[in-house]
């Protein structure tokens, strides 16, 4: 059905993870050498030194409700594609060859519904991370 996309997708993913990989050992790198760079240093009071931005400290914080969203939307994904299939087994009548209408039908539903139910993980999810905030 939407053999076209897959082999983008994968090789998307792949990459992604290949480059957040390097930029893990390159980070740690780095901040190595400023750790080794601030310790030759004598006459530098390090004690009120502030690295917080430098290490990640507050990006750790702003993505702090990413698995809510990510689960949300996943959870919400395979609603959709659940209800697609049970609209498309309730309400066609498969039998023998399908025409050319029926699979795009059957297309615009698996999308729709996947979409919908997608969009609307995403919401619940943003509504509960804006709840868990104000507590």
């Amino acid at each position: 059905m939407m053999d076209f996309i897959s082999v983008p997708v994968t090789f998307g993913i792949g990459a992604y993870a290949f480059y957040k990989l390097i930029e893990l050992f390159v980070r740690k790198k780095e901040r190595l050498l400023i750790l080794e760079k601030i310790s030759l240093l004598e006459n530098v009071n390090t004690e009120n030194l502030n690295l917080s931005k430098l290490f990640g400290e507050e990006k750790m914080f702003k993505n702090q409700f990413l698995t809510l969203r990510i689960g949300s939307l996943l959870m919400g994904l395979g609603l959709g594609l659940l209800l697609g299939y049970i609209i498309v087994q309730s309400t066609m009548v498969i039998s023998g060859e399908l025409s050319y209408e029926m699979r795009e039908t059957m297309s615009v539903i698996y999308g729709a519904s996947t979409l919908l139910f997608g969009g609307l993980g995403l919401v619940a999810g943003f509504i509960v991370e804006i709840r868990m905030k104000k507590q």
